[in-house]
């Protein structure tokens, strides 16, 4: 009986002690001053399984969030939460925490939504999400949200995040191990060892266990990479599993999962198709070697095959067939892989298919041999001993270019159903993208007037022709202002005209009239001006103070513009200022002057030389910054003779 009391009055503790404050609004303010959200917890635990000779796994959600703003209350009251075919929403455990004393009172949550989840990047998506809303939030009302998603798959585990916007007061990541599974895992971006890691082996099961106290982000940004390249986070995959007294090796290196992604294409395009073979003829016809017919194929499907991002089941993970791509004339990624490929070979050229992740993934495939280092497939075809990277989703695309959102990505080339390649696909040189500017100016009675013509090219041209797509004329006008206007919001835009130069190779013009009211200075007998126009390289200081998060750029460039001045009848130059010359690792800038035929010609350029620019490097890139700051204030002198 006295067992039994005890046991009652414990119960009852812990159900009191449930319904209190397990941590102050004042305690969780205190930790993080100034924020409206807060979570408590964030915690996910998963067990790993056999099932039917298949290691699955199961994900146990657990997390708590605190509003302490009530005027943003209604803002985060709405929540959702994603699965997918294989990763099966099992259990729902949702209600709102509402202050009422020294106690919370709960109140469940009403009406729920499930329905297709969309994305801009979609490789896997037949992913749902389930929305609802959290009733009664005020100002230190908390959100109670706990959750099972079932994983039919280990191959498709995730990587545990903590939160990137969010401040967490205690985050747990519990990893569950039966005897007979072996598991790799890999913590990154944590330098500062915010993960305290503890490992405990229990008689049928070992349990790993990453949690965190008091963890705040750093601050985002809108030029900064993906999270993955600096958030701390947790990967773990299996590497074999023991059935029937058989090790069997599941994702233990490159060669297991090359046999998972090259399984679903083992039935494709194993018949012939005489229409396909047909098209391929008339694009091969009449071209002098394979270059030529690689670059014309690539083009047709550019132009013919209209890109749509639509997958569900297996069908996230399996191309379709060359022949039913071209009658439908749309298709995914995958899909663009697959009528490439094919055409390629019917064309007698080397194709392949070609798994790759898109620079919004940091992962490299001998680093963690997982589906998490993919996101996209490709083709890619060998001619004269060289890899050229063809990517079909992206129209604009140049045959002699990669995308430049697969630049330095590793490549996973199927060359046959058990031999692999893996390939860096190569960064596409600065001198291949960017921008020439010719800009011809003279005085005016109270200002300068002038032309300017500039030449677009490569991934710059590309971004370009993209912009002008879908514009009628009056945008198209206000983009033109926009991209020609310098030297003072005064700026006038007179005539202008959009030349697309060569299409195929993203070559675009434009030239314009203008006046710019105000600029320069007439002082009795002397002008004054200052012919950095356009200041390619202004306010480009990091604040290293504010700044803890790398600057990554779509690709290299070079920007050269000359701004060639009139000198007036009757004047000539007494100051031109020095010549300027910065160059490091990241960055060149060069500002010279020069006098010649009656004019005076400042040139400027700017060579970006990096896609990513780490936290280590920026007093680097700010030397470079602030260099250049005084010679942009430097003015061009003529006075009467």
């Amino acid at each position: 009986m006295t067992n039994k009391k005890t046991y009652i009055i414990f119960l009852c503790l812990i159900i009191l002690l449930n319904n209190c404050f397990a941590q102050t609004p004042a305690e969780v303010k205190a930790a993080f001053p100034n924020q409206e959200i807060i979570f408590l917890t964030y915690n996910i635990e998963l067990t790993l399984m056999i099932k039917n000779g298949v290691v699955v796994a199961e994900s146990n959600h657990n997390r708590e969030l605190m509003i302490l703003s009530e005027q943003n209350a209604a803002i985060y009251s709405r929540s959702k939460i994603f699965h997918s075919t294989y990763s099966e929403l099992k259990d729902m455990d949702v209600y709102s925490k509402i202050p009422d004393g020294e106690k919370y009172k709960k109140i469940k949550i009403g009406e729920q939504k499930t329905s297709s989840s969309t994305s801009n990047m979609v490789f896997y998506d037949d992913s749902k999400e389930t929305s609802f809303d959290f009733p009664g939030m005020v100002t230190n009302a908390v959100q109670h949200l706990q959750y099972t998603l079932f994983n039919k798959d280990a191959h498709l585990l995730s990587p545990y995040y903590l939160p990137s916007s969010v401040p967490v007061m205690s985050a747990t990541y519990t990893v569950i191990v039966p005897n007979g599974i072996s598991i790799k895992y890999l913590v990154k971006n944590d330098s500062k060892g915010q993960f305290k890691f503890s490992e405990e082996k229990r008689k049928k099961e070992t349990v790993y266990k990453w949690s965190v106290n008091k963890y705040k982000a750093d601050e985002s940004f809108d030029d900064a990479p993906d999270d993955s390249y600096y958030e701390p986070h947790v990967v773990v995959h299996v590497t074999e599993y023991e059935m029937d007294n058989n090790k069997i090796s599941f994702l233990k290196n490159v060669d297991d999962l090359f046999k998972w992604n090259i399984s679903f294409t083992k039935d494709l395009n194993t018949k012939p198709d005489a229409s396909l073979q047909k098209i391929v003829d008339s694009l091969i016809l009449g071209k002098k070697n394979e270059t030529e017919k690689a670059a014309s194929i690539y083009k047709w499907v550019q132009q013919h095959i209209k890109y749509i991002a639509f997958e569900a089941g297996l069908q996230g993970f399996t191309p379709r067939q060359a022949a039913d791509i071209c009658n439908k004339r749309y298709g995914d990624c995958k899909d663009m892989s697959s009528i490439i490929t094919q055409m390629l070979k019917l064309a007698n050229i080397k194709g392949y298919y070609t798994w790759i992740g898109t620079r919004h993934l940091p992962y490299k495939y001998t680093e963690i041999p997982t589906p998490i280092v993919d996101n996209h497939m490709i083709s890619v075809a060998n001619i004269n001993n060289e890899w050229i990277f063809l990517d079909g989703t992206n129209p604009h695309s140049m045959y002699n270019m990669p995308s430049y959102s697969i630049q330095d990505k590793e490549a996973l080339i199927a060359i046959s159903e058990k031999e692999y390649k893996i390939l860096k696909v190569p960064i596409t040189a600065s001198n291949k993208s960017g921008m020439i500017d010719s800009t011809f100016v003279s005085f005016t009675k109270d200002g300068i007037k002038g032309k300017e013509k500039v030449d677009y090219f490569g991934y710059l041209g590309e971004e370009n022709y993209i912009s002008l797509l879908y514009k009628n004329e009056t945008e198209r006008k206000v983009f033109v202002k926009t991209k020609m206007e310098k030297a003072s919001n005064k700026f006038i835009l007179g005539d202008y005209k959009i030349t697309e130069v060569n299409p195929s190779d993203n070559n675009l013009n434009i030239t314009v009239d203008f006046e710019i009211p105000g600029y320069g200075k007439k002082i009795a007998n002397e002008y004054y001006i200052n012919l950095n126009l356009e200041k390619l390289f202004e306010n480009k200081v990091i604040d290293t103070e504010k700044r803890k998060i790398p600057i990554e750029e779509d690709f290299k460039f070079i920007m050269k513009q000359y701004h060639i001045l009139q000198i007036p009848d009757g004047f000539t130059v007494t100051y031109k200022p020095q010549n300027f010359n910065f160059e490091n690792e990241l960055v060149s800038l060069k500002i010279t002057y020069e006098i010649k035929n009656g004019t005076v010609i400042a040139y400027q350029e700017y060579e970006n030389k990096c896609l990513l620019i780490e936290p280590v490097k920026f007093e680097e890139w700010n030397k470079a910054a602030k260099a250049i700051t005084t010679q942009y204030k430097e003015q061009v002198v003529l006075e009467k003779k």
